[in-house]
């Protein structure tokens, strides 16, 4: 009796574990990306807003990191503007944004800490910790060059 019993609350425990969602980003095609995929990846996050015009200049320096594929980096950007993800669908494919863009904030999921203008770029290391936020436009030499310095002062420790 004592071993059904345990046997039971073993197989509820299990159930109920397994059916808990493990946090996940979402892209604006629908594309889950958990955290645990994060994991050993570098990961840069760029907040952006049509209506900023520093933002809309750095479309195309992110692009082109976007496209140069560094080794273990993910780019992804956010539109900072209370919009359905249709209208952001819409506003990439208009300002012929690359790289994919997350439908959700995720601020507090990747404890960003507080945003206090747009443009801004946060890189996280591949512990998913905050290594740095850049505030303003970033150009793709900029860009490049912060994450190679963080790359290699983060592996020489």
């Amino acid at each position: 009796m004592t071993m059904r019993f345990l046997c039971f609350f073993l197989s509820f425990g299990l159930i109920i574990s397994s059916s808990l969602a493990t946090p996940a980003l979402t892209t604006l095609q629908g594309t889950k990306i958990s955290l645990t995929e994060l994991k050993g990846q570098w990961v840069v996050i760029n907040y952006w807003a049509s209506w900023c015009a520093p933002c809309l200049a750095e479309i195309k320096a992110l692009n082109q990191f976007y496209q140069q594929k560094p080794k273990n980096v993910l780019l992804f950007g956010v539109n900072f503007e209370d919009t359905s993800a249709a209208h952001q669908q819409q506003l990439t494919k208009q300002l012929h944004i690359m790289y994919p863009n997350l439908r959700d904030n995720p601020q507090t999921l990747l404890k960003l800490g507080e945003i206090k203008g747009v443009p801004v770029t946060f890189i996280l290391n591949p512990q998913g910790q905050l290594q740095t936020t850049l505030y303003g436009p970033q150009t793709l030499k900029t860009l490049s060059s912060a994450v190679r310095e963080f790359k290699r002062d983060y592996y020489a420790k």
